[in-house]
């Protein structure tokens, strides 16, 4: 089978090409389309493994068929192994492998197409396009060939507005293998490569086009050479760096990695620490190496980094920023060089220089604490907790402690109090702007920034927030009132104030204890009290009650009353007191919830019950739960308890009588229906029969009608039968009749016809035998000749007819010079429907 796979045809479309290999020479032919392949016994198909440099056997002629590489115009192809002469494999044939220069590389611009010979490879690469921000890094790899095809290459110059184009590319002079070279977008728009050159491919990005970087205004960037030289350059421009440099990269605020940084912006009260590493010479002033600067916004406003310039950081800060003293403060500066210490007094915002100044912190002993803030304890231990500092500061300055010794001390302590307060705050130096440069790092002082510290929680208009279902009275001095509801939020003018209430608490509720409160619950107040009462018969009750409130009307009548629940209190009591002073105990204890509610709420119309209002403040009470109702007198209570037993007992006797009662009721009630269902059933049954019969004899009647009227429909349809059999009869009779005086009348045109033919042939009959009786015997003569109807025969023949002569015309062809002419003229005359053919002059 796999015989049979080899041996099969391939038919090879223009543009493409396959490798056949014998199997008894190893050689490799190249077969190029358009073409067939008819594989012999000693080939098989082969491909070529560029990576391994190997030739691999395929299965099938469809798997070894590779199309040749196209090159459209603006790509190009990198051709390695090359034919000697750069030749190519001619379309529609099968060579053997031409002599190739293994290991070389050459570059083919498109457009261009071609097959590959055996052991070469292509790659077809896309011309580069670059903007102006985009360059290419090239490498050559073939000195000599570089030299020779350097101006080969596809170069199209960037195209500037209000510039002149630029020329070709000059040869660089030097183009050593392995050199690199730099293609800016800046003035190459396209770029081909030529043979010697190739263009190396942006790991990172996969691309051989790499970005440049663009820098802004205020803007720079920095590139580090192999050999360690450094180059900072500062936008606007875009920056392309030499082969061998690279970006020095820093992390930006999110944290992202970032090749351009912005410019250190300085003011007056801000400064930067600089050391020079290299001598320079700037608006003609020397600066060497060693030296060290402070720059102030005084006179650099936007600071870029130099290449000589190195700053000092402190603690990883490198921007300065002045110490605010306010009016009645001070400061202590002391010289590190001298160790003076002076005093700055305020107003004043103090920016010390680093090379000399810094700022530093006086200490207390513990008698000057006491003398100078007599009960001052934060003073004290502020003090005492700076002198531990002072023995743990790794500094050569005795008797003081910096700015920077104390914060990284851990503690951080502000004087209150006097105009002689101390361990003010001061900012000096922070890191709010990234200074990406050389840099030394010292130990110094570091406070923050300046900043503002917003607390409105106690510093905005005072608020109120409400809760939901209650309510403020906010009163003004000048007599304004208003009610705020919750859930709200309530601002309060600066003369303005809440109404307090004053509430009575505890159970009963008394005045003792009262709650003071501005706060009112509008909506399901619950309000809780116990009543002592006496009953008519002098019996003392207690009554547990839990009151449910509602305010309605006007929202300003609600804290009318100051103490609405004194109010509610006094009042229900008093009502409960004079109606329950009217009862019994037994009718009272009996039904208590019911005669409270009522008392309370009153008499409930429509299934709801009105409730107790108070028109003094617009309370009204909804609904009072009552929770208990105790008995003071246990005497009583158990006489009441004994006499509900047998009251209970008593109803369970009735109960029981009246349980049997309606046992007895319902069983009599249930013979009786048993009997009327019964009797009833019996009557039904007797109907069922009699409707039964009467339907039973109408279904007979209404069959005997049945049959009387299928007998007259069928008798009607016999008759109709008849009729339709007559008709059809009598039809058919009259169509025969019609039929036949049709035929009779045709027959008779038909006899008159032929009469009036055989009367105009006898007429034509007379006149012909008329005009020939002159030479008629003489013509019979002649026709009764035995060797004349031979002639006619023999003139008239199957050739004759064939071509379409008749019987007359061969007779006038034949009789023309004899006494038979006027004859035959007569009977072929046009009258009698004869047309002669025309006869030929040279005919006999």
């Amino acid at each position: 089978m796999a015989n049979e796979t080899q041996k099969r045809d391939l038919v090879l479309p223009p543009g493409s090409y396959a490798y056949m290999q014998d199997v008894t020479k190893g050689v490799v032919k190249t077969y190029t389309g358009p073409t067939v392949i008819n594989p012999t016994a000693q080939e098989r198909p082969v491909i070529y493994n560029a990576a391994a440099s190997t030739f691999l056997g395929v299965p099938s002629l469809e798997e070894a068929m590779r199309i040749s590489p196209i090159a459209p115009e603006g790509f190009y192809i990198i051709l390695r192994n090359p034919a000697k002469n750069n030749k190519h494999p001619e379309e529609g044939s099968a060579q053997p492998s031409a002599e190739q220069e293994i290991g070389r590389t050459i570059i083919v611009p498109g457009p261009a197409t071609f097959a590959l010979w055996p052991g070469q490879a292509a790659e077809v690469v896309e011309g580069h396009h670059l903007r102006s921000n985009q360059y290419l890094l090239v490498r050559v790899y073939n000195e000599d060939e570089a030299r020779r095809n350097w101006s080969k290459a596809v170069v199209k110059p960037a195209v500037v507005e209000g510039e002149p184009a630029t020329a070709v590319i000059a040869t660089p002079p030097d183009l050593t293998v392995g050199k690199q070279l730099i293609i800016r977008g800046t003035e190459v728009s396209f770029y081909i490569p030529p043979t010697g050159i190739e263009v190396v491919r942006d790991a990172g990005a996969d691309t051989y086009a790499r970005e440049a970087l663009t820098l802004e205004r205020l803007e720079y960037a920095i590139l580090v050479d192999e050999n360690g030289k450094k180059r900072f350059e500062v936008g606007p421009q875009v920056v392309f760096p030499l082969p061998t440099e690279r970006f020095v990269e820093a992390r930006d605020d999110g944290g992202r990695p970032s090749k351009k940084f912005r410019a250190v912006e300085l003011n007056e009260i801000q400064g930067l620490h600089i050391k020079v590493i290299a001598d320079y010479v700037e608006h003609g002033v020397a600066h060497r190496a060693g030296d060290e600067l402070f720059l102030t916004g005084k006179d650099t406003a936007i600071y870029f980094p130099r290449e000589e310039h190195s700053a000092i950081k402190y603690d990883g800060k490198a921007k300065h920023f002045a110490t605010a003293i306010p009016a009645g403060e001070a400061r202590y500066v002391m010289n590190r060089l001298t160790g003076a210490i002076r005093t700055v007094r305020g107003p004043a915002m103090l920016l010390p220089d680093p090379r000399s100044e810094v700022i530093v912190r006086r200490v207390l002993t513990d008698r000057e604490c006491a003398l100078w803030y007599p009960g001052n304890q934060e003073a004290l231990a502020y003090n005492q907790g700076i002198r531990q500092l002072l023995h743990a500061a790794p500094t050569t300055r005795q008797g003081v402690i910096s700015e920077g010794d104390f914060e990284r001390g851990g503690k951080r302590v502000q004087g209150k109090g006097g105009a002689q307060g101390i361990a003010m705050e001061a900012s000096r130096v922070s890191g709010d702007q990234a200074l990406v440069a050389d840099e030394f790092s010292r130990a110094s002082t570091y406070t923050q920034p300046r900043m503002v510290t917003l607390d409105n929680k106690f510093q905005g208009v005072p608020s109120i927030s409400p809760w939901t279902g209650h309510a403020v009275l906010v009163t003004s001095k000048t007599g304004r009132r208003r009610v705020e509801m919750g859930p709200s939020t309530v601002l309060l003018d600066y003369d303005e104030s809440l109404e307090v209430l004053t509430l009575s608490r505890g159970v009963p509720k008394v005045t003792d204890k009262l709650l003071e409160t501005p706060y009112l619950r509008v909506e399901n107040n619950q309000v809780s009290d116990v009543i002592a009462v006496e009953t008519a018969d002098h019996v003392r009750v207690q009554l547990h009650l839990s009151y449910r409130v509602d305010f309605e009307g006007d929202p300003l009548r609600w804290f009318a009353v100051e103490n609405y629940v004194k109010l509610l209190c006094d009042h229900a009591r008093s009502v409960l007191k004079g109606q329950i002073r009217k009862l019994s105990i037994e009718s009272f204890y009996a039904t208590s919830t019911d005669q409270i509610r009522t008392f309370v709420l009153g008499t409930a119309a429509d299934g709801r019950r009105p409730g107790m209002l108070f028109p003094a403040n617009g309370m009204r009470v909804v609904d009072v739960d009552v929770l208990k109702v105790v008995l003071e007198d246990d005497k009583i209570r158990a006489l009441l308890d004994h006499a509900q037993h047998d009251a209970v007992r008593a109803n369970i006797d009735v109960s029981n009588l009246q349980r049997e009662l309606a046992v007895t009721r319902q069983k009599e009630t249930i013979a009786r229906e048993t009997a009327e269902l019964k009797a009833a059933t019996r009557t039904a049954q007797d109907n069922l029969a009699r409707e039964l019969a009467a339907s039973e004899l109408a279904l007979v009647l209404a069959k005997m009608g049945n049959a009387l009227r299928e007998s007259d429909e069928r008798k009607k349809l016999v008759e109709a039968e008849q009729a339709i059999d007559a008709f059809k009869v009598t039809a058919r009779l009259e169509r025969v009749k019609r039929e036949k005086e049709q035929e009779l009348a045709f027959h008779a045109r038909e006899q008159e016809k032929q009469i009036e033919l055989l009367r105009a042939q006898a007429e034509t009959a007379v006149q012909r035998f008329q005009a020939a009786s002159g030479n008629f015997s003489e013509a019979l003569l002649a026709l009764g000749r035995h060797d004349t109807m031979v002639k006619v025969a023999e003139a008239w023949s199957v050739q004759r007819l064939v071509e379409g002569e008749s019987l007359g015309d061969t007779l006038q062809r034949l009789f023309h010079d004899t006494p038979l002419r006027p004859l035959l003229d007569k009977l072929v005359t046009p009258s009698n429907g004869y047309q002669p053919k025309p006869r030929p002059a040279s005919a006999p």
